[in-house]
């Protein structure tokens, strides 16, 4: 008698529950749909270059090669020049003090050229003045500056003719009608979305003029199935765009964009 109460009053619960929202089901379903397309789209993009912070990943046929894209005193340079950014923060700090008289004497075992090794020290030595109190941080800022762009372009250098170097190999390896297929993914930090050095280098080498065709910036994206799943995001999207819009990039960018473009001078005047 108990199941049997229990089972009628479950029913009646059941039948007092309102129907499933139609259009929640709807597009539930279109969703779906959606995630299937995309599963499809990326299974027929063709080869892949996963461009990482430190390796380039070839995906092609099932079978994944690698080179690595860091050059020698790479991190080094980079390294000294995040003493500004340490400095900047922290201007009397003990620590970093100590950091950087040890940093010093370590210098010439860093394996950098005679001009970076020159640089690196006036970097660092001039930075000690700072912590210590007998140069201004806002003086030592503008002096130093020049220096840590010096380094920029020593590291940038050296990175792309590695980078291109790998890509030069791999071209060979896919052949021309394989190459013509590629699409590039190059995963990076939000703050160096605008003018990302590999970026710059595959829209020269593929004639691309935006990011969003064969070249997709995967921002923080650092697993690579996140990557390959923005991707198919773009592959497909640009199939919507230019079915309903005319305009494979639409769908590159919010799909409202140019209605609250229109509509926010009534809105602010």
């Amino acid at each position: 008698m108990r199941i049997l109460v229990c089972s009628l009053a479950f029913a009646c619960a059941a039948a007092q529950r309102p129907p499933a929202d139609p259009l929640a089901q709807l597009n539930q379903i279109a969703r779906g749909s959606y995630a299937q397309a995309k599963a499809r789209a990326l299974a027929e993009a063709g080869p892949v270059l996963y461009v990482g912070t430190d390796r380039l990943a070839l995906l092609s046929g099932g079978a994944r090669s690698e080179a690595s894209i860091i050059p020698a005193g790479h991190h080094e340079l980079k390294a000294i020049d995040h003493v500004a950014l340490g400095l900047h923060a922290a201007p009397r700090s003990a620590e970093l003090r100590a950091a950087i008289e040890a940093a010093l004497t370590w210098l010439p075992q860093a394996g950098l050229t005679p001009e970076q090794l020159a640089r690196s020290r006036q970097i660092l030595g001039s930075a000690l003045g700072v912590v210590v109190g007998s140069q201004p941080l806002e003086v030592w800022e503008r002096e130093v500056g020049p220096l840590l762009l010096a380094n920029a372009r020593d590291a940038a250098r050296s990175q792309l003719d590695l980078v291109h170097r790998a890509v030069i190999a791999f071209r060979a390896q896919l052949g021309d009608r394989e190459w013509q297929r590629l699409h590039v993914i190059v995963v990076g930090a939000h703050m160096a979305r605008d003018g990302e050095l590999k970026v710059q280098y595959f829209q020269r080498l593929l004639h691309e003029s935006r990011e969003g065709d064969h070249i997709v910036y995967a921002e923080g994206l650092w697993q690579g199935v996140q990557g390959l799943d923005l991707l198919a995001t773009h592959l497909l999207d640009a199939s919507v765009g230019a079915a309903f819009f005319g305009d494979p990039m639409r769908m590159h960018r919010d799909l409202l964009a140019d209605a609250a473009a229109d509509y926010l001078p009534t809105l602010l005047p």
